[in-house]
């Protein structure tokens, strides 16, 4: 079986059954082909996507369509499967259709007295500040004001978009990125987290001057787009 951290970036649909004590949203949630034995189900979770062409201006964009891969649905289904208690996710299917991309799976506990305990008494790290939760990705919306620019270098985690405070040298501007939501959908940090998430999954390394603020009911995080000059992939000379 494998683990996975607990992240999750995308809309998510959870399928039925009553959920027991919820995990701590970083809790270690490990995948299996099948149920194993001994397990007891907690119903199905799945998380879905739809891909955002790399346009240069965007308008109103959930921040989970700039992110959309199986990775990032995998963290989605970890989420649920915390919320539920669960401890493993079984028999996980995921398929594209088009630009949408779907994925379910089996939450599952240990059975007895030892599933109840490990669901009450896990104190694994929170998620980090760079992680957001799939309902709220949902409602961060993004806005990118880009001329003249191909977002065509590869897609990347949140977690590796750094921010700076001026443009590094030997890099170059690409245009203004802003992530906004309703004042009671998300705070200041999931709004920059939203941004995080939008930059990387355009393939941008960097953010300048993010600057978070409310007004007129919403709330929203700015910040410029920056990258290298080179693209260190497809240069050598770069690296």
């Amino acid at each position: 079986m494998r683990e996975v951290g607990a992240f999750a970036s995308l809309l998510v649909a959870v399928g039925c059954a009553a959920a027991p004590a919820a995990r701590p949203p970083g809790s270690a949630v490990e995948f299996s082909e099948a149920l194993p034995t001994g397990y007891e189900s907690l119903g199905s979770v799945h998380a879905d996507c739809r891909q955002q062409p790399r346009d240069h201006a965007l308008a109103g964009v959930p921040a989970v369509n700039l992110a959309c891969g199986r990775a990032e649905l995998e963290r989605a289904l970890v989420e649920q499967a915390n919320a539920r208690g669960g401890s493993v996710l079984a028999g996980e299917r995921c398929r594209r259709a088009g630009a949408r991309l779907h994925c379910n799976a089996l939450v599952g506990r240990p059975g007895g007295a030892n599933g109840r305990a490990l669901a009450a008494t896990d104190d694994a790290a929170r998620r980090s500040e760079a992680e957001l939760p799939a309902t709220v990705a949902s409602r961060v919306l993004i806005d990118v004001e880009a001329r003249d620019v191909h977002f065509d270098r590869r897609a990347r985690a949140a977690a590796d978009v750094t921010e700076f405070t001026a443009v590094p040298i030997g890099h170059v501007e690409l245009g203004v990125m802003r992530a906004r939501c309703d004042v009671d959908a998300c705070d200041d940090t999931e709004a920059r987290a939203g941004l995080r998430l939008a930059a990387g999954g355009l393939g941008v390394s960097d953010l300048v001057g993010v600057r978070c603020f409310a007004f007129d009911g919403a709330r929203a995080c700015v910040g410029t787009l920056a990258m290298s000059e080179r693209d260190p992939e497809t240069d050598p000379s770069a690296r």
